[in-house]
Order: C-alpha cells, then structure tokens, then sequence
C-alpha cells in the first residue's frame, strides 16, 4: 500500500521470537489471517523463536508475567 503505487501487493512481515505458546498465537493468528485477505506474509523465526517449527511442538503457556513498572 504505498502511496506511489496504489496497485502494490498489502505485505506484512512478522518476528516470532520465543518458543513459548502464549508467544506463538500472535504470528500464527496474524500471519493466517492476513493471508486468507490475499496478503503476502512472511515470519520471521529468532533463535528462540525456531522451538515452534517442530514437527511435535512441546511448547506451553509460560508461567512467568512480564508486569510494567510503576
């Protein structure tokens, strides 16, 4: 969607960077939803973030918070 050419193709690009799968739903969600809009998409995949290619993904609900600082 650039302004110089209304006719590109609508792109989006991801970073799945942690195995866990409260991290891995973003990108997968995200990513899916996009391309069923006829966008192009592209993941990319951190070192921590590979765990979640598996064949079998062991991944799960981390149990640690990130909380904001007061």
């Amino acid at each position: 969607m650039s302004k110089s050419d209304p006719n590109a193709p609508k792109r989006l690009a991801l970073i799945a960077s942690k195995g866990t799968l409260d991290w891995a739903y973003p990108p997968f969600i995200l990513s899916t939803a996009a391309a069923a809009m006829g966008w192009e998409v592209g993941i990319f995949f951190t070192f921590y973030g590979l765990t979640l290619l598996k064949p079998e993904l062991t991944a799960a609900v981390s149990p640690l918070a990130t909380l904001p600082c007061p």
